[in-house]
């Protein structure tokens, strides 16, 4: 449940005798666009001070936001249920005063698939201390006046003192039951709640609570007490009765709101109480007289009530009659109103040329004559539906006008609309003429056009051939001009080839002269050559015959070195090996010595090359020699 859903005052007790309705509020709740025009269900309650209707109504609140939320799922109270909504406490000061209601309306949707608009209404307890007799009785007035549905809670029983209370407003019921139509019932559903109920017989039977309501109103012996019942019964359409039992002491002394906590068998009665009385498939619309109160409507009929209350602090059931006789034909007239506005709203639907005065009079003449037969069947009251009719011939000729209105507009419209389409047709006219001469100038335009074209593909076809000529020519010339140049070409290779073989001759005649001159050359060169080497070769013998003869020289003085120093060793005694290396080292002094004279001898006479192969030979043989020398020496050492 929100926390802006409440209940909200929209009555209120400012004195004896006076009573404040609260116009913007009731606006807000009856006027809200989710619900202004659905049909509206009122249930309201209403009894003596401090016996808890206001927690019984929460019950129904519970039930109702439930049902909006989840209309196809049943409706269910457990251990985790916990009611909350009208304010309700213990104690012996009041909690409601004047008449309140729910601030949120509910939407509910029938079985038959039609939504009505629910509203709650909790009225002031009556008969309390701070409260006149006439200012109870009017506060429980008008919540009969306001109700569809009107549930009267009592405890302990049904008795007469209760019913002498109830009848203290309804007596009035017969007095103005000939000036409404509809059922001839000033009031609707009446629901006696009897709390606190000892009976056991009734308590155990399902259909107990109605077996006793049905048994108190009854027929009974004493004529005035009968008379009290008929009043009664000749005032509902239907009546209800359900009895309780007590709802367990946590309920009784601290006014609790769990499920948990209160009697099961009461709550099973509540729970089958409030399914049976707003049912989803017989909820009961709000109606004054024959005609139904639709959810917009409401907040007029409680202001307009109120008023007639104040200005009629006597509770007069003359007021009572004029409150609902004056909202009765006011809803009469919206409904003509509206059925007017329909029918005639239909007849303009496909009209869009208007009528003529004698067909428009006689659409409102058909129209008002279907509302007047309506009216006729619904009211029985002969100066109701005089008054009805009268004033509907003065309302709807003021509807009337304005169709009046509506149909001059359409057919001015269509007067226009006939000038334009004629002022559209000559413009036309004017448009196909001009679309003519327009054709015709554009063909000749065109004829001349083509002519210029063919002239101009003469004098093209003419340039053309001329061009075609000149590029011929053109073409002839360079195939000549291109003839002759590959001519001068061919005359150009020819004489280089020419020239080229002529060059080809002379430079193989001077490679064979050169060859030639080479040839020579070489023989003179390889001459030279043998002579030098046979020259050389000659010197050389000579060389290495003085050599030898140099070196015979040398290694026999060496030899003579060599006996006298063996001849020393021997007297100095020298070993062996001594002996052997002084001749080896005297050997190889002498080779180094023999070779590098024979060198230095030979450069003299063959140049380089002979001289890096006589420097060898010298030195191989100095060496032999010096080695020659030496082994001589050691063999000698050893024999001697």
């Amino acid at each position: 449940m929100s926390t802006q859903n409440r209940a909200v005052q929209i009555v209120e007790h400012l004195s004896n005798n006076e009573f404040r309705a609260n116009k913007k509020l009731l606006d807000e709740i009856y006027g809200d666009p989710r619900v202004a025009d659905l049909p509206l269900v009122v249930l309201c309650i209403a009894g003596a001070a401090r016996k808890g209707k206001s927690f019984i109504l929460n019950f129904f609140l519970d039930y109702l936001i439930h049902k909006e939320q989840h209309p196809s799922e049943p409706w269910e109270l457990n251990d985790d249920t916990r009611l909350a909504g009208f304010e309700f406490r213990d104690g012996e000061d009041p909690t409601t005063l004047g008449i309140w209601a729910w601030n949120h309306i509910f939407v509910i949707e029938q079985e038959d698939g039609q939504k009505v608009a629910v509203s709650l209404i909790d009225s002031q307890g009556t008969f309390d201390d701070n409260t006149s007799y006439q200012d109870c009785s009017t506060i429980f007035a008008m919540a009969c006046i306001f109700s569809s549905v009107m549930c009267f809670n009592v405890f302990t029983d049904l008795q007469q003192d209760k019913l002498n209370d109830f009848a203290a407003f309804v007596d009035h019921a017969k007095k103005i039951v000939d000036n409404l139509g509809g059922s001839g019932k000033l009031f609707q559903d009446l629901v006696f709640i009897v709390r606190d109920f000892c009976f056991k017989k009734y308590l155990d039977d399902d259909n107990g609570g109605q077996m006793y309501v049905e048994k108190v109103l009854g027929n009974v012996k004493v004529k005035e007490l009968q008379q009290l019942r008929d009043g009664l019964n000749s005032s509902y359409e239907r009546k209800f009765g359900f009895v309780f039992p007590h709802p367990g002491e946590t309920v009784a002394l601290e006014k609790t709101s769990n499920i948990a906590e209160m009697n099961p068998k009461f709550v099973y009665r509540a729970k089958e109480m409030v399914e049976t009385l707003l049912s989803q498939n017989e909820l009961q619309i709000k109606r004054v007289g024959p005609t139904e109160m639709y959810c917009k409507n409401m907040s007029d009929y409680i202001l307009m009530c109120v008023k007639c209350f104040n200005d009629n602090q006597e509770f007069a059931p003359k007021a009572v009659q004029t409150v609902n006789r004056e909202f009765m034909i006011n809803l009469e007239l919206k409904r003509a109103s509206q059925t007017y506005d329909e029918l005639m709203g239909k007849a303009f639907i496909d009209c869009k040329t208007g009528y003529t005065n004698d067909k428009l009079v006689a659409l409102h003449e058909k129209a008002f004559e279907k509302i007047q037969d309506d009216i006729l069947k619904r009211i029985k009251n002969e100066d109701i539906v005089t008054e009805v009719i009268q004033r509907s011939i003065d309302h709807l000729k003021n509807i009337f006008y304005k169709y009046k209105e509506k149909n001059e507009m359409l057919v001015e419209t269509e007067k226009k609309r006939i000038e334009l389409i004629e002022a559209q047709r000559r413009h036309e006219e004017k448009l196909a003429r001009l679309k003519v001469e327009a054709e015709e100038k554009l063909a000749k335009e065109k004829m001349e056009h083509e002519l210029r074209q063919l002239e101009l593909y003469e004098q093209q076809e003419k340039e053309r051939r001329q061009h075609e000529k000149e590029q011929a020519e053109i073409v002839a010339k360079l195939v000549h001009a291109n003839n002759d140049h590959k001519k001068k070409q061919a005359e150009i290779r020819r004489q280089h080839e020419i020239e080229s073989q002529k060059r080809q001759a002379e430079i193989e005649k001077q490679r064979v002269r050169e060859a030639k001159k080479h040839e020579e050359e070489m023989r003179r060169i390889q001459c030279e050559t043998d002579r030098i080497i046979a020259q050389g070769k000659q010197e050389m013998e000579n060389e290495m015959q003085r050599m030898e003869n140099e070196s015979n020289r040398r290694i026999a003085e060496a030899e003579a070195r060599n006996r006298k120093e063996l001849e020393e060793q021997k007297k100095s005694k020298r070993g062996f090996f001594g002996s052997f290396a002084k001749g080896a080292s005297d050997g190889i002094d002498t080779a180094i010595k023999i070779g590098t004279d024979c060198g230095r001898d030979t450069h003299e006479y063959l140049g380089a090359f002979v001289t890096g192969a006589a420097v060898p030979v010298g030195l191989i043989a100095g060496t032999v020699v010096g080695a020659a020398k030496g082994v001589g020496s050691v063999f000698e050492t050893i024999f001697s």
